[in-house]
């Protein structure tokens, strides 16, 4: 492996507090020397990436992720979703257990971290399930998941609606130092709804979600993890009431952490008719107060990480035939038929997310809401911490993980041009301002920006 440079960037690095123009020597896998920008001297047949009016901070590590494989490779693969991840300048993805077979046992553990070695890209963090085929009824095998390699555990998608099995994962998974990350939905109160309770699920004449679907049950989920005295991590907080409970839990010493999605804090539920079914997720996407709330407090350090929730699906799960024309510009039919009413409910939830998110993030340091340092810590240091791996700081001697941003780079997102396998966005043709430039996966540069990447 040759000697890889990267010359002249602003090293933002919140661990050690630089925040200044940095030489980094990479040797090997690791970070072999950093110094002020100027005095490092690359030799002749040394990798230079020139990082001048970019940032260089700690690889990007994403805690929520799926990728769909094994079980679903039409929407995804283990290696296009990594590559997508690297494209967006993440070194690290957690994959959730949400495949077919379920990611329950070591088997799929390590099939996993085998299809992931042979991909010269970010790398893979299994996430393991909390109950047996997200059945909800029956304990997954915790100590044999973390043996085989998993670093949290989740049925996201699937609330763990059982408080005995809950209590019993948790205290698990305290025991193995690792975190349980939490689909928070109450199912009853959820009803089948389709989209956020309130006018857009009246115009379109579907049923909604309403808000206490979700902060009920984080309310319960937080008193069992007091109880257990154990930590929680809630996954894609969508409503202000989940905020002020996360506050209100942390006023009595309760160790949770949370994490929003870059949908949820860029859109609200209107977006809903304009994309139809790209903009359909779980939980739903909000009201316009509920996404300041969320702005304001990855902004005051409620929420500790911004996460994806990388969903990719293909076209007829989300009802595409089905619904043609209901949301184009020139033919929309609202409230829907009952036919479309029920293809739009069936429609898979989620959204691809990888390659956006950086740039939807910026869009909180442009606004002036978050400094630079607060954004590598949303999505680099704090994500590393929950996970358990090595990563979120720069320093001589660490393995060298590294992202490059340039945060100025204004690029229009077209979803012909992502790595994923699928193309369900909301954001098409929504021009962002900052976007990974490289990313540097243990010394390797596995993603470098070309110029048709990029159009203005």
């Amino acid at each position: 492996m040759k000697r890889l440079f990267i010359i002249g960037g602003l090293m933002i690095d919140p661990a050690s507090g630089v925040m200044a123009p940095r030489d980094l020597r990479v040797d090997g896998g690791t970070i072999g020397a950093i110094a002020p920008a100027g005095t490092l001297n690359p030799a002749a047949d040394a990798e230079v990436v020139a990082a001048q009016g970019c940032w260089v901070v700690p690889g990007l590590v994403d805690a929520h992720t799926h990728l769909r494989d094994p079980g679903f490779p039409h929407k995804e693969t283990i290696a296009s979703g990594l590559r997508a991840a690297a494209a967006g300048g993440f070194v690290a993805v957690a994959a959730m257990a949400n495949t077919e077979p379920v990611n329950d046992c070591p088997e799929v553990t390590k099939y996993m971290l085998a299809r992931a070695a042979e991909v010269k890209a970010a790398a893979l963090i299994p996430v393991g399930a909390v109950t047996r085929g997200l059945k909800g009824q029956q304990a997954a095998d915790y100590d044999a998941l973390a043996a085989a390699g998993v670093r949290m555990f989740s049925d996201d998608g699937m609330p763990v609606d059982s408080a005995d099995i809950l209590t019993d994962a948790l205290r698990a998974a305290k025991r193995l130092g690792l975190a349980v990350s939490l689909h928070e939905e109450d199912r009853v109160l959820a009803g089948g709804g389709a989209v956020n309770a309130g006018a857009v699920a009246q115009t379109l004449g579907v049923p909604g979600v309403p808000p206490a679907a979700e902060s009920d049950r984080v309310r319960r989920d937080l008193e069992l993890a007091m109880k257990a005295g154990a930590p929680m991590h809630i996954a894609h907080l969508s409503v202000r009431e989940s905020i002020e409970l996360v506050r209100a839990a942390r006023r009595r010493g309760a160790a949770v952490t949370c994490e929003a999605a870059p949908h949820h804090f860029s859109l609200d539920a209107s977006a809903v008719l304009e994309f139809g079914t790209d903009a359909k997720m779980n939980p739903p996407l909000r009201e316009r107060a509920d996404v300041e709330a969320l702005r304001l407090a990855l902004s005051d350090g409620t929420i500790d990480l911004i996460a994806t929730d990388h969903a990719p699906h293909d076209p007829p799960s989300k009802g595409a035939a089905e619904l043609a024309g209901c949301f184009a510009a020139e033919r929309r039919r609202w409230p829907l038929g009952s036919a479309a009413a029920r293809a739009f409910a069936a429609a898979a939830n989620g959204v691809v997310g990888l390659q956006t998110a950086l740039g939807l993030a910026m869009d909180l340091v442009h606004c002036g809401l978050i400094a630079p340092a607060r954004l590598v810590e949303l999505m680099a240091v704090n994500p590393a911490r929950l996970l358990k791996i090595d990563g979120g700081r720069l320093s001589e001697g660490m393995r060298a993980d590294i992202t490059i941003i340039d945060p100025n780079l204004q690029w229009q997102v077209d979803p012909a041009k992502s790595m994923s396998l699928s193309r369900n966005t909301p954001f098409a043709g929504r021009m962002l301002k900052g976007r990974a430039v490289a990313t540097i996966v243990g010394g390797e540069l596995v993603y470098r920006l070309q110029s048709n990447e990029h159009p203005k």
